[in-house]
């Protein structure tokens, strides 16, 4: 029987995470998808000077408001490919040497970039998708990373139709790697946020999801920075564990509906440059991420959504409504 979440304990200093989806282009077109997300008709070439000043002031705000640390969350598409990301991260590592950048990307850039970019990263979720992957790369990339970074997840997104062979892919991972933290993903129908889980109707393989959601190693040093933002959630059988969304997501415990959810710790940034509270769609937009924004800052709304499967809202903290106003949820840390 899996256990339920019933609340979680939230980091000991208020934090605040910006994801932004810089940009919708891709160098891969996987089927499953949504065109949205890789077909590039936003790709944000403004000067990198306004998104920096824009970020600055975004900054300013919450620090006046009294968060202590930040995690930055840069998605795409695949971000790596904007000129704008590197400066962007190196500016933010300038004005804010403590905060956590973490990114989603494919991992196709070849090893001397990575070489070159590592020390700007904490945090590094390497998507494998097997449509167009190169292999060999993915696994140079992975090797060298393993054990520089705070945080790398092989992300093994489960295609149907080549399910087995993914597997057999991550299990190969484990051989090379003397750090690994392996997520074996299931798919959604499409890359939205109000799309429904994959249905797979091959018993093995759900058994398989079932029973697999992350396996892990350690067993050489890497760096580790107490970022501050780390939590825990409690299961109705008593148990604290630290946090993972692609394990609350395995495990169906990704249902919130009628919770209260506290988005004005999150900010998302879309492609086209929007500003909202989560990416999930729950509050209308704020505004513009180059133009002045005065109505970010906490707030708290009832979720209307049947379910949450974007991790970086998922760590948004929560509470269930018939919960003391102090037992709030703070769905972890990726």
């Amino acid at each position: 029987m899996v256990s339920r979440i019933i609340k979680s304990i939230n980091a000991p200093e208020p934090y605040m995470t910006i994801t932004w989806q810089v940009n919708n282009f891709c160098n891969y077109s996987c089927s499953y998808c949504n065109p949205g997300n890789w077909m590039g008709d936003n790709i944000n070439e403004q000067p990198v000077e306004q998104y920096i000043a824009s970020l600055d002031r975004i900054i300013a705000k919450y620090l006046d408001i009294g968060y202590k640390h930040f995690k930055f969350f840069f998605s795409g598409g695949e971000p790596t490919a904007w000129k704008n990301f590197l400066p962007i991260c190196e500016h933010l590592k300038t004005v804010l040497p403590d905060c956590t950048i973490a990114v989603n990307t494919n991992l196709s850039r070849p090893l001397k970039w990575w070489e070159q970019t590592f020390h700007l990263f904490d945090d590094v979720v390497a998507s494998y998708h097997i449509e167009y992957v190169k292999n060999d790369r993915y696994l140079e990339n992975s090797i060298f990373l393993c054990d520089k970074l705070n945080y790398l997840s092989s992300k093994m997104l489960l295609h149907d139709d080549r399910f087995w062979e993914v597997v057999e892919y991550g299990n190969m991972l484990k051989d090379f790697m003397p750090n690994y933290f392996i997520e074996w993903t299931p798919l959604y129908d499409e890359m939205t946020a109000d799309a429904s889980p994959w249905e797979y109707k091959d018993p093995e393989k759900a058994k398989f999801i079932e029973e697999h959601s992350i396996e892990q190693q350690t067993t050489i040093d890497k760096p580790y920075k107490d970022s501050g933002v780390v939590s825990y959630t409690k299961y109705d059988d008593g148990s604290k564990v630290p946090c993972n969304s692609n394990d609350i997501i395995v495990n169906r415990n990704n249902f919130f509906r009628g919770w209260d959810c506290d988005v004005g710790d999150s900010l998302f940034i879309s492609p086209d440059g929007r500003v909202s509270m989560a990416s999930c769609g729950v509050q209308p937009p704020l505004g513009h991420i180059l133009t002045d924004m005065d109505n970010i800052g906490p707030k708290t709304v009832k979720c209307t959504k049947y379910h949450c499967h974007c991790g970086t809202d998922i760590i948004i903290p929560k509470r269930k409504r018939d919960l003391p106003t102090d037992e709030v949820l703070a769905i972890g840390i990726d």
